[in-house]
């Protein structure tokens, strides 16, 4: 190469006002350098298109991964919902002595909520008063499910009246009679055995309440929580 000096990195020719250029070492040689190059930055852009698109598969993956797991804790918040519209009056705590009929009912739903969290964790890698638990709807003061099983095992509290009953196939609307007188600042609370199916239509009496679900609602359990 006829050029003095050459360039810092890939080192192309730099001339000075005494050097005699050859085209075909020169240039050609020059050409071919800055081609390489080129043909190198390419390969690493594509590299690192495929690397990202790599990378946007396992972002969308882990993103049905907490779908699944949303998914799974609102199961688990509809089964502890279930277990409070299921309990009327409890005379003796659990692990008092011979339980009652109202206390293998409660032992029942205990046991069906543990087969939830054993599904959910195998191994039993969770904790009843590691699960979080949404209060809004039943009323109760709990914040985890450990909590809240032990707070309705304190009984249901004066004034409090839980229906419960089933929507059979073939039928609409379903009616849950009570004990209770409903009046005008009477609070009702409903609960579904499916969280995700509410009534279309809820009406009441002084002594009941319908509930009314689309057709495709059949064989579902339902609860009412009446407080005066």
């Amino acid at each position: 190469m006829s050029a003095t000096n050459k360039t810092t990195y890939y080192e192309l020719p730099v001339f000075i006002a005494t050097d005699e250029p050859k085209w075909l070492t020169d240039w050609n040689g020059a050409m071919n350098i800055i081609d390489g190059a080129i043909a190198e930055a390419k390969t690493a852009a594509d590299n690192a298109q495929t690397t990202a698109n790599a990378n946007a598969l396992a972002i969308t993956g882990l993103s049905e991964s907490v779908s699944t797991i949303s998914t799974a804790l609102g199961t688990l918040t509809t089964t502890v919902n279930t277990l409070n519209g299921t309990v009327n009056t409890i005379t003796e705590l659990i692990g008092n002595g011979t339980p009652t009929t109202t206390d293998k009912t409660l032992i029942g739903a205990i046991n069906e909520l543990k087969s939830e969290i054993d599904a959910l964790a195998p191994g039993g890698e969770v904790e009843a008063d590691d699960v979080s638990y949404d209060n809004t709807s039943s009323g109760l003061s709990a914040t985890n499910v450990q909590d809240a099983i032990d707070e309705l095992a304190q009984g249901t509290p004066s004034g409090v009246e839980v229906v419960k009953g089933t929507l059979t196939a073939g039928q609409t609307s379903v009616v849950l009679n009570t004990t209770s007188t409903i009046g005008a600042t009477t609070l009702i609370t409903i609960y579904t055995e499916n969280y995700d199916i509410v009534p279309t239509a809820v009406a009441t009496t002084s002594s009941s309440v319908t509930l009314t679900f689309n057709a495709l609602a059949a064989n579902l359990g339902v609860a009412v929580k009446i407080e005066n």
